[in-house]
């Protein structure tokens, strides 16, 4: 036996009906009585399909002893099943019997008893009189391969103490899927039934007591343990004990009625606890008008299952709040019947919400909420108009409206104003169709640049003017006041990196106006143009295209052409949008038109072109710039302690112009490299100069550069050009070949430029 797990285990036993009832001789003061009898089962054997019993004697290594003197001691008051011969209480894991008699009948013909056990305990077989026992199955699932829950023990316990022969097919058997076991009995001895006054039975006697069967149980979860009768509705047969023939069948007899009919016979079960059948209370439910809401018979005691209750409702007038007229008992405990009570109360206002203001001419509406909780009932009252006593004031918003398609077909955009009080009126606004860039031109500087131009006179009815410009290339661009200007047009020119010559640059025109004391935001159509519309418009028109055409047109012509070829090598080069080249829709005869390749390059690059004594600044490298424009880039360094960056002008000179530059007016136009010390020139201040004054026609003129301080220069002059840059990068051989593309197609620009401008 094992002694672990030493928690103790109460044996709970429920009195339910009994499923068991005979014709019997009894004694006059006592009820018969289904007792449970419980007993050791030692386990020395690792195959539980086998284990030997013995029913009456202790010389076995396993042992059945239900019925033996030394047999577990069951205390009612405690609750608890103890080893009486060193007290301990058994544990999960524990094997135990027990035995089914039944008490204090002298003669039996035939029965079966049916007996729920709880869940955390599970059969380990059914003992019969050969000392075997046969195995239900435990929790590892073995069981015996001569018997199965369900099938027949035809040499049972009760046939084995009572009777020798067998053959009434009478059995015991388990029902592992009600946690059921069914001790059964009949006369096989040839009799109508037998004699149970006096039996002894190993170190055991017992007077007017037959011994049904015995039943093993493993332990197999912590918790109370628990037997009980088998209510009748839970059992299949119920057998009536009558007297029957020698060799006749026990389940002829089903004509078993309750203990509670007149005619049956009572029962105890352990002692005790007669069998009372359960009571059953009718709860009803009915609503306010009287009609049944619910109606259902609950078990003494069952859970009753209350309606919900009817949320608040509401009319007109009032609201309403439903209980029940008495407090519902949540158990069934007697017949009973509730019913709803509906109560009302009259609505209580709030202050009121306007939600419709009145106007002069036009009512308005205050809504009012009951303050009752869950009520949630409205009521309106208006609001009378307000007559001509109101004065609209009018917030007024542009509408964007304005449209242009040409020069007569055109609509001013409009301004709506509303009021607090909801009125809203629309007023046009005069000359915002107009109010948009109407022309341009092509600049060719460093940069390719558009010049969007406002007639002065289509903008007169505005006193300021803001321009925005939206590009690919940068972010919206605006401009608070025009660049320069003429007698007819304010302008805006808006330069671009070459390989975005075929893109739209989307310009519109601000102003504001006041109305009513109020600023108002008004804007133009937008004005759409690109360098590639331009240059296609050109192309395309007679003057320019035809064989008749003026030399000064047919250099124009070519320099467009070069121009789109430019944007085309500079888009391969930046990897921009090569699958719509700028040049894709020029035909072959266009493409004639562009200038030849260049063969060769020249170069002016000498940084001691005009040479003075002590320099205090000299220029180390030239180069070239190339995202927005074309901007040579001189590299100078300032000797430390002898000339500083604050004190210094940049003197720049290409054809007959001259330009000064110092870091105050334009810091763009410099930027601090480093400082270093060579054992040659000492310690240095390192800087960039950009020069971004150049044309695109000058794009082959020396430039001369010289560093002054006091307008003394403090430096030889160098000379240099964008074709000298060209031409180191030609010389060397690391230029990629798209590089060498994209300064070709620059320099052809820059010649036909300079053709066209000696037209």
């Amino acid at each position: 036996m094992k002694k672990s797990f030493k928690k103790s285990i109460a044996v709970l036993l429920a009195v339910l009906m009994v499923v068991c009832a005979f014709p019997l001789t009894a004694f006059a003061a006592e009820k018969p009585n289904v007792n449970l009898q419980f007993g050791v089962l030692s386990v020395s054997k690792t195959d539980k399909r086998t284990y030997s019993t013995n029913r009456g004697a202790s010389n076995n290594a396993s042992t059945i002893s239900g019925l033996m003197s030394a047999k577990l001691d069951y205390n009612k008051s405690a609750g608890t099943i103890t080893d009486t011969a060193d007290s301990y209480t058994y544990a999960v894991g524990d094997y135990f019997t027990a035995t089914v008699l039944l008490e204090n009948v002298s003669q039996l013909a035939a029965t079966q008893v049916a007996i729920n056990y709880s869940s955390n305990i599970i059969p380990a077989g059914i003992c019969n009189g050969d000392r075997n026992l046969y195995g239900a199955g435990d929790e590892t699932g073995t069981v015996s391969t001569t018997y199965t829950a369900g099938e027949p023990i035809l040499a049972q316990s009760g046939d084995a103490i009572h009777n020798t022969n067998s053959t009434v097919e009478e059995f015991s058997y388990i029902d592992m899927d009600t946690n059921t076991i069914y001790a059964s009995f009949a006369a096989q001895d040839g009799s109508d039934y037998v004699s149970t006054a006096s039996t002894s039975f190993g170190a055991n006697t017992f007077s007017n007591t037959a011994v049904i069967a015995t039943f093993a149980f493993k332990i197999t979860a912590e918790g109370p343990i628990s037997f009980s009768l088998a209510n009748t509705t839970d059992v299949d047969d119920a057998y009536y004990l009558g007297t029957i023939e020698n060799g006749g069948n026990v389940s002829e007899y089903i004509t078993y009625a309750p203990t509670e009919n007149a005619g049956s016979t009572g029962l105890n079960f352990m002692g005790g606890n007669e069998y009372v059948a359960t009571t059953k209370y009718t709860v009803t439910f009915k609503n306010a008008e009287g009609s049944v809401i619910s109606s259902a018979e609950y078990d003494e005691g069952a859970a009753v299952t209350v309606p919900e209750l009817p949320a608040t409702t509401k009319d007109d007038t009032n609201h309403y709040t439903y209980s029940w007229d008495v407090e519902p008992s949540l158990t069934a405990v007697a017949n009973a019947t509730y019913q709803v009570v509906k109560t009302g109360a009259a609505h209580t206002w709030d202050a009121g919400v306007v939600t419709k203001e009145p106007t002069a001419t036009v009512e308005g509406e205050k809504t009012y909420t009951c303050t009752f909780d869950g009520c949630g009932a409205t009521k309106t009252e208006a609001i009378p108009a307000t007559g001509e006593t109101h004065t609209h004031r009018y917030t007024w918003v542009y509408n964007g409206d304005a449209v242009y398609n040409t020069k007569t077909d055109y609509t001013d955009g409009t301004i709506t104003g509303t009021c607090e009080c909801g009125d809203t009126k629309t007023e046009t606004v005069d000359g915002t169709a107009l109010l948009r860039c109407n022309s341009y031109s092509l600049i060719l500087d460093n940069s390719l640049t558009i010049n969007f131009k406002i007639t002065k006179a289509n903008v007169a009815n505005f006193s300021n003017l803001v321009v925005k410009a939206d590009t690919q290339f940068d972010a919206q661009k605006v401009y608070n006041a025009p660049v320069k200007e003429d007698s007819t047009t304010y302008q805006y020119p808006v330069g671009m990196p070459p390989q975005y010559v075929k893109d739209d640059i989307n310009v519109v025109v601000y102003s504001a106006i006041e109305k009513d004391g109020q600023t108002v935001e008004v804007w133009g159509p937008t004005y759409t143009r690109s360098v590639l519309l331009y240059a296609t418009t050109i192309l395309n028109n007679a003057a320019y295209a035809s064989d008749s055409a003026t030399e000064k047109n047919k250099a124009f012509r070519t320099m467009l052409v070069d121009i789109l070829n430019y944007g085309s090598a500079a888009q391969v080069k930046a990897n921009y949008c090569v699958d719509e080249l700028a040049n894709a829709g020029l035909t072959e005869t266009q493409k004639s038109w562009a200038s030849a390749d260049i063969q060769t390059w020249n170069t002016v690059k000498n940084y001691h072109a005009v040479v003075i004594e002590n320099p205090t600044a000299r220029f180390n490298a030239g180069g070239l710039k190339l995202d927005d424009a074309v901007v040579p880039r001189m590299t100078f360094s300032l000797k430390d302690g002898q000339a500083d960056i604050n004190d210094i002008v940049m003197e720049v000179k290409v054809g007959s112009d001259t330009f000064s530059y110092n870091i105050a007016d334009n810091p763009d136009n410099f930027v601090y490299i480093s400082t270093g010390t060579t054992s040659t020139y000492g310690k240095e201040n390192k800087y960039y100069f950009y020069f971004t004054n150049i044309l695109a026609n000058q794009m082959y003129d020396t430039i001369e550069f010289t560093i002054k301080k006091n307008g003394v220069a403090i430096s030889d002059t160098a000379t240099y050009s964008v074709e000298s840059f060209v031409q180191q990068a030609y010389s060397l051989g690391s230029t990629a070949q798209v590089d060498k593309d994209l300064y070709m197609a620059m320099m052809k620009y820059g010649k036909a430029a300079v053709t066209y401008g000696r037209l």
